[in-house]
Formats: structure tokens, sequence, C-alpha cells
């Protein structure tokens, strides 16, 4: 009997941590001709390292609180696990003259930002994207696919 309650709860436990896992998705304004990028492109926007698309346009990265739980797993991945200065790299004054970042409350916010800016880019709960917005692929893979990379708690 024990061990059936023990089993019971360990099934409970891991049915809540999956409900509670959120996929993240990495969006752009319908104009960018953006379609796909891997993760280490990705990593370099965040870092400032790629400072313009390809087209030439200065990009914008647009996001909700680094310190909020699912942005702190989002930067994780992004920027290769060094999530303790994630804020400061990303806050840094320096960043205004190459690639500005965006700090807002919501990802309504973010998906308003990207929607009207052709040069953002930013990362939302894939349940909040609105057709005001395009979704790039990263590693080939979107949102739900096997092995996408921003899939996360």
């Amino acid at each position: 009997m024990r061990n059936r309650l023990l089993i019971l709860c360990l099934l409970l436990v891991g049915a809540a941590t999956i409900a509670y896992a959120t996929d993240f998705a990495v969006i752009v304004n319908p104009s960018n001709p953006v379609r796909t990028m891997t993760l280490a492109e990705l990593g370099k926007i965040f870092k400032a390292k790629t400072l313009v698309w390809p087209s030439g346009r200065s990009i914008t990265v647009v996001m909700k609180d680094p310190d909020s739980p699912g942005m702190k797993f989002v930067l994780d991945k992004i920027l290769g696990g060094a999530v303790g200065d994630a804020k400061g790299v990303l806050s840094d004054s320096s960043r205004k003259a190459t690639v500005p970042v965006v700090f807002v409350g919501s990802d309504q916010d973010v998906i308003k930002i990207v929607e009207g800016n052709t040069s953002a880019i930013g990362v939302v709960d894939v349940y909040n994207i609105t057709g005001g917005v395009k979704v790039v692929k990263i590693d080939e893979k979107q949102p739900f696919d096997p092995g996408y990379a921003l899939k996360g708690h």
C-alpha cells in the first residue's frame, strides 16, 4: 500500500511538471524576411554580437523581465548558461548603441512592440501569439516540435 501511494505521488508530481511546461517562441514582425535561425545565432543577437538583420536594419530585442521564471529558462538556453549575469548583459548601457533591449511587463506588450517594429525580435509563450507576428524556427524546429530548444518550465 505504501509503495502504491508513493508511485501515485510521483505520477502526480510528474504530471504537474508537464502541465506547467511552456513552449516559448521567438517572434519577429511579419515583414522581417528571417524565417529560421540557429540557437547560436539567437545567442549572438542577445549578446549583441550580431547587430543587424541580413537586410541591414538594426536589431531591437523585446522581452519580459529577465528575472521572471520563464525568462530565466529562456535566457539560460539562449545565452548558454550565463543566467547569473543575464540581466547585467542585457541591461548594459553600451547596448543602447548596438542592440538595445526593451523590457516590458507582459507577452502582450512584447507582441505589440514587435508588431509595430520591423527590426524587433521577441520571445513569448506560444499561447499568446497573435496573427500580427511571425514565429521564427530555431534550429529548423517550431514550438511543439520534438527537440525544440525553447521548450521549458
